[in-house]
This record gives structure tokens, C-alpha cells and sequence, in this order.
């Protein structure tokens, strides 16, 4: 299965914004498939740039960080049909995560909010 997600320097998840690299794998073989500069980093719109490139990349999963799962990021991937986890940030790729919940992408929404406030 391919799986995206964004990640720091040492491959641990990191929150959609903040995260050094964007990375596509295959979780049978564990082997990165993809490594990009994260494009959330040059995007105004950074959470929804993420999911825009994981489709793109025809993900079948996406792993994200604790906050990074903004609604329009959301819809993005349910409308083309990619699965949905969410992990904390500094957890490793290959580790168990917990399915999306409402409240996550509530949260994740606040956080994006404050982060355009305060201009990051």
C-alpha cells in the first residue's frame, strides 16, 4: 500500500506544516518510494498543499501528524477515496496509528487558523 506522509530529518511524522520532507512508501517492503521537500513550506494554503500532493502521488493512505488534518485537507483526501490516519508528531513511520476522528479535524482546523493569525 502507498502511504504519504511529512516528515522530519530523522523520518519521524511531523504536523503537515512544520515537516521537512514529504515522503511516499510502501508499507509492504518499507521502502520510500518518494522523498520531496514538503510543499506545504512554500504554500500559503499549507495543509491542503500536502494532501493536494499526496493525492497527486496516488496515496493510498495518509499518515498525519496530531493537528495536521484541517478540514479542507480532510475533504481533499475522503473525496479521493485515501485513507485516513493520525499519529503524534515524533512517531515513526512504521508504528500503530489511531483512525481520524471528527474532533481531530476540528482541532487540526484551529490550529491552522492560529497559525495563519500568527503568520507561520
Amino acid at each position: 500500500m502507498k502511504i504519504c506522509t511529512v516528515v522530519d530529518d530523522q523520518d519521524k511524522i511531523e504536523v503537515f506544516s512544520r515537516g521537512k520532507f514529504l515522503i511516499l512508501f510502501d508499507d509492504r517492503n518499507r521502502e520510500i518510494m518518494t522523498r520531496e521537500e514538503n510543499p506545504a513550506l512554500r504554500s500559503p494554503m499549507k495543509r491542503p498543499a500536502v494532501a493536494r500532493e499526496c493525492v497527486r502521488l496516488g496515496a493510498q493512505r495518509v499518515i498525519a501528524a496530531h493537528g495536521s488534518l484541517c478540514y479542507p485537507s480532510y475533504s481533499i483526501l475522503k473525496r479521493n477515496n485515501v485513507e485516513m490516519l493520525v499519529g503524534r508528531p515524533g512517531q515513526g513511520i512504521f508504528e500503530e496509528f489511531s483512525p481520524v476522528t471528527r474532533g481531530e479535524v476540528l482541532y487540526s482546523s484551529m490550529q491552522a487558523i492560529m497559525e495563519r493569525i500568527r503568520g507561520h
